[in-house]
C-alpha cells in the first residue's frame, strides 16, 4: 500500500496496524459481516441500483 506512507502524521506502530489485516475467526467473520434480514430488506428497496446496494451494505457493517 504505498499510498499509506509514514509522513508523521500517524506514528509508526499505528501505521503498521493500518496496513494489515486483523487476525479474526470465522465466527467473527459471520458475526459481524453477515446481514440481517431488515437490512437486506431495506437494500431490497425498488429505486437502490448494484453499485448503491454495495456501498450501503458495506456502511451497514
Amino acid at each position: 500500500m504505498e499510498w499509506l506512507m509514514s509522513t508523521g502524521f500517524v506514528p509508526d506502530g499505528q501505521l503498521e496496524r493500518l496496513r494489515s489485516l486483523p487476525d479474526i475467526g470465522r465466527e467473527e467473520l459471520i458475526k459481524y459481516f453477515t446481514l440481517t434480514s431488515r437490512e437486506h430488506a431495506f437494500l431490497d428497496a425498488p429505486g437502490w441500483g448494484p453499485e448503491a446496494r454495495l456501498g450501503l451494505a458495506g456502511q451497514l457493517r
